[in-house]
């Protein structure tokens, strides 16, 4: 059961990616706190375990790269670029694979291919940007 779920997750991703596209006139706003992102790709939040306000987001900068912060509350954490250059929102996929929360982060990259991240647990660094798997 759990890999069928996984299968229909990637599959919605994988659709919702194919859809995604740079806005024709991105406009830019800005986020409390310091930095500008693409308003159309959001600002992507989910929690993470470690504490009540613990969080993590990712947006879209206006140079199209993937940044990042975390805290507890979120907006006390420093942005951090994770490069790239996306033209879509980020899209998260997480799970708890033997006690780590780990994490893999999609996008839909200049070439309008799928490309990722991943990083085994918080405070683990980020993997290089690879082609994201497709669905078997």
């Amino acid at each position: 059961m759990k890999n069928a779920k996984r299968t229909v997750a990637v599959a919605a991703l994988t659709a919702a990616l194919a859809v995604s596209s740079t806005p024709a006139l991105a406009r830019e706003c800005s986020i409390p706190g310091g930095g500008i992102y693409i308003c159309e790709y959001g600002i992507t939040t989910r929690p993470l375990p470690g504490g009540r306000n613990y969080a993590e987001q990712f947006v879209i900068g206006a140079d199209k790269a993937v940044w990042t912060r975390a805290g507890d509350p979120v907006s006390s954490g420093d942005w951090v670029s994770l490069l790239g250059a996306a033209t879509s929102e980020v899209f998260i996929e997480s799970e708890n694979i033997d006690g780590k929360f780990h994490t893999r982060i999609i996008v839909l990259g200049t070439d309008n291919k799928p490309w990722s991240r991943e990083r085994p647990s918080p405070g683990e660094p980020w993997t290089p940007w690879v082609p994201a798997r497709r669905p078997s």
